[in-house]
């Protein structure tokens, strides 16, 4: 429950929450959405975000903010999930038809998934990232 706590208290523009998470334990749906992502867990939990384009918030400019707001929520729900000593893993790549049929998600967009649960083994968390000079830019007047 931290877990989806922190992701429900997520930031998200104009506070509009246009997203849902659907968490199952069920083993044979985990199963037929491992399949949908041509992967293999044996995880006991996957949450799914999906998110309504038509419930998020439009920038003036026409830039919607439906993927971004969800980027956001499961950025938090991954980072608790860490301070609680659980795994998980940023699911982008899988079949979306087959996910929303398999979960029973009639509306909106399946935005990004995460098994999760606590590790089998210790693996570092430690991956290449590029160098903090190549990510911040300074600008003064």
């Amino acid at each position: 429950m931290k877990v989806l706590e922190a992701a429900r208290l997520a930031p998200s523009a104009m506070n509009r929450q246009p997203y849902v998470f659907v968490v199952t334990s069920d083993r044979e749906i985990i199963q037929k959405i491992s399949l949908a992502c041509n992967q293999k867990w044996d995880s006991p939990t996957i949450v799914a975000i999906c998110s309504f384009p038509d419930k998020a918030w439009v920038r003036d400019d026409g830039e919607e903010y439906w993927k971004v707001d969800a980027a956001v929520a499961m950025t938090n729900l991954s980072l608790q999930a860490c301070a609680e000593g659980l795994g998980t893993c940023w699911i982008a790549a899988f079949k979306e038809d087959e996910i929303k049929k398999t979960l029973g998600i009639k509306k909106g967009r399946v935005i990004a998934m995460t098994p999760l649960g606590y590790p089998a083994e210790e693996k570092s968390s430690v991956t290449n990232r590029k160098s903090i000079d190549e990510l911040v830019q300074y600008k003064n007047l």
